[in-house]
This record gives C-alpha cells, structure tokens and sequence, in this order.
C-alpha cells in the first residue's frame, strides 16, 4: 500500500522530443491543482525549461537562474563541493504560478535552466569528490526531502533521455506516463523505456511501473486511427514479441490544437485554463487528469 502521507510523483518521458510532454505534464499539473485542488509540485529536469516558461515569465526564471535557484545551480553545487553551495530548495520553488489568473494558489514550480546541458555527463561523476556521501542520483531526493510532504502530488517534466537527470526523478516517482504521438517514429522507442525503468527501479529494490501511454497531438487521419487501436488493444511493437505487457493506453485523446502554444505565453492574460488550452484540448486534459487521479488514489487502497 502507498503511503499517504507522501506524495505521488509521476514522471512524464518520451526518448522522442516535440510528442508533447511538457505540454501534457505541465495541463496535468494545472489541472490537478485547480480543478481537483490538490497540492501540486512541478519539477522542470529539462534544459530546454520549457515548462518552467509555460508557468512563469523569462523575467522571473532569469532572476532565478542569476541568484542560482534552479535545478542546475543544485547540480552545480554537488560537483563543485569545494565552492559555497548556492541552491536552497526553499528559495527556487515558485509558488503560486501558472499564466492562468495570475497563477494557480495549489501549484508551485521547481525551475530548470538550460545550464543543466552542461552537467548531465559530469553528474554520475560527483561521487568521486571528497566528501560525496550519497549517489548521484540521489542529488534531488535529498534536496526535495524537506519539503515532499507538503504535496499530493509531483509532476516531473523529464528530458529526452535516461540519463543521469532524468534518473534523479526516476529515483523518487512512484510512476510515470508516457506522452507520445500515435505515430510510428514516436512510438518506437516506448519498449525500451519501459524496460530501462524497470531495470533501474530493481536495482533499488523496488517496482517501478508506468501508470499508461497517452495519445497527444492526435490529428484525424488513418495513420493515428491505426497507430491508436494497435495502443488500445496492446499490440505496439516488441511488447507482444518479448511477453512484456505494454502499458495501459489512457482513454483521453490530447488534440493538435493552436491554442495550446499560445497558453504557453506568460503575458497572454489568460484568465481560464479553457481559453488557455481551447474548449477541445481542455476536456481531453482534463480528463486525463482525472483517469490519473483515479489510477493513483486507487494505489492507495
């Protein structure tokens, strides 16, 4: 059984870029937050910081990145043991964000920046300073312990890859999603995540499955119709042919939609998430979010 004095923290990966998944991470979040009024921690692992600029202005994440209240800054401090470290978890999260409204009271942010493309190789080398007590990656699971219990929920926006960042979320989720087109070059690399995940959980002891697929960008043509049903009965690629099960396939279908990149626009004085997101993606959000809700309160019993 779960224990419910943590929080659930979901990863959101693909090993393919532009499927949407900070996109469809950070409505998740949004939409946990306001609309269930849960308690919600976005945590931005990306260099691209993508998400952090969907939910505060380029003005505040600069501020931030120059006083070093990111995520890089607290990679940056565990290689450079011999400087003042400069990172205070306390300090980098943002409270209150989001471009909706002013911002949404239940969602805070831990921001990226995109100096963490220059760590991502030296961090599985940090244990070899003097000093270095813990794992690499277990650098942010002992920065966010102070402050874990104070959500239900954490959504971590993940890179392109299964590096050593993306293993410092993986190492405190207790599951994840995966966003990815209904296309065959999306969709191709899903099995070896699944598997690398898996490998890396039991090398901590512990079972680490995802919680679905989602569908994103889904536009109306055969190719995604196809690529769809093949999700929905289970038949994508090698999990058939290795006797893995493939993960369960979300019945929220996230459209192409114009007006989710303009939601991503700090200063668009969008005062819903509906004219954030348009009426179409909005629903399909939104009930995403509540099948995620669901599958994890349902972890809990």
């Amino acid at each position: 059984m779960y224990r419910s004095n943590l929080p659930h923290v979901l990863s959101f990966i693909n090993l393919k870029g532009g499927v949407g998944k900070t996109t469809t991470a950070v409505a998740v979040a949004e939409m946990l937050a306001h609309e269930l009024r849960k308690r919600v921690l976005l945590i931005d692992l990306d260099p691209q910081t993508n998400a952090t600029i969907n939910l505060i202005s380029e003005k505040r994440w600069d501020e931030l990145d120059r006083e070093g209240q990111t995520i890089a800054q607290l990679f940056e401090d565990k290689i450079n043991l011999h400087r003042k470290p400069k990172f205070d978890v306390e300090k980098a999260i943002v409270r209150g964000v989001s471009t909706v409204d002013g911002g949404i009271a239940r969602l805070d942010l831990l921001p990226s920046s995109i100096r963490l493309i220059d760590f991502e190789e030296r961090i599985a080398m940090i244990s070899y300073n003097p000093g270095f007590l813990i794992s690499p990656l277990d650098v942010l699971r002992q920065a966010l312990e102070p402050v874990l219990e104070r959500y239900e929920y954490v959504i971590i926006d993940c890179p392109p890859s299964l590096g050593s960042v993306t293993k410092n979320g993986l190492r405190i989720s207790t599951g994840y999603v995966i966003p990815t087109i209904p296309d065959i070059v999306s969709t191709w690399g899903i099995y070896q995540i699944v598997q690398n995940v898996r490998s890396f959980g039991a090398r901590f002891g512990r079972v680490l499955e995802p919680l679905g697929i989602v569908a994103t960008k889904v536009q109306r043509n055969n190719l995604h119709a196809r690529v769809m049903e093949d999700l929905f009965h289970g038949r994508l690629g090698k999990f058939s042919e290795e006797g893995v099960p493939q993960p369960r396939f979300f019945k929220s279908r996230i459209p192409l939609a114009v007006d989710v990149a303009r939601g991503g626009d700090a200063d668009a004085g969008l005062r819903t998430l509906k004219s954030k997101y348009g009426i179409e993606a909005y629903e399909a959000l939104h009930e995403l979010a509540l099948e995620i809700w669901a599958l994890c309160e349902a972890r809990c019993h």
